[in-house]
């Protein structure tokens, strides 16, 4: 029987707003913003290929195997723009939550996996209680485990 046994715990990490930690976040949104913008352009510019490329196809003759065919473009098209549309609405919710975030308050970024060590003995839920690591404009300020 083992005496121990190394799980993975998350730990967040968190950080400081400052109005570089504004900035900096705020351009990657508009960074993915621009992708975005991006992505539907070309899948608009895909989707008319796509339908253009079935009517040359079918020489004018618009069957209704084609027709379903252009159908079923359209409503891939459709779905996907759907899926980029609401990314964007989020981001620009973030942005909107971003410039409203106090100067000084903390707000958890993202989590990072921890190895931690357990014994027979231990009482694992205190083992396995989240840290966290505190920065402040990408440097670490504290760590608290």
């Amino acid at each position: 029987m083992a005496e121990s046994i190394q799980l993975i715990r998350q730990i967040a990490v968190r950080a400081i707003v400052t109005e570089n930690f504004k900035s900096q976040v705020g351009a990657e949104i508009q960074r993915n913003l621009q992708q975005i913008d991006a992505e539907l352009q070309q899948l608009e510019f895909k989707g008319k290929r796509a339908i253009s490329d079935l009517e040359k196809r079918s020489a004018g003759n618009l069957t209704p195997d084609v027709r379903a065919q252009m159908d079923s473009v359209r409503g891939q098209v459709e779905t996907e723009k759907a899926r980029l549309n609401q990314m964007k609405e989020e981001m620009q919710g973030q942005v909107q939550a971003l410039t409203e975030l106090p100067i000084g308050s903390v707000i958890t970024q993202f989590t990072v996996e921890n190895p931690v060590e357990v014994r027979l003995g231990e009482n694992i839920f205190q083992r396995l209680e989240g840290g966290e690591i505190l920065v402040k404009d990408g440097v670490i300020q504290e760590i608290r485990v």
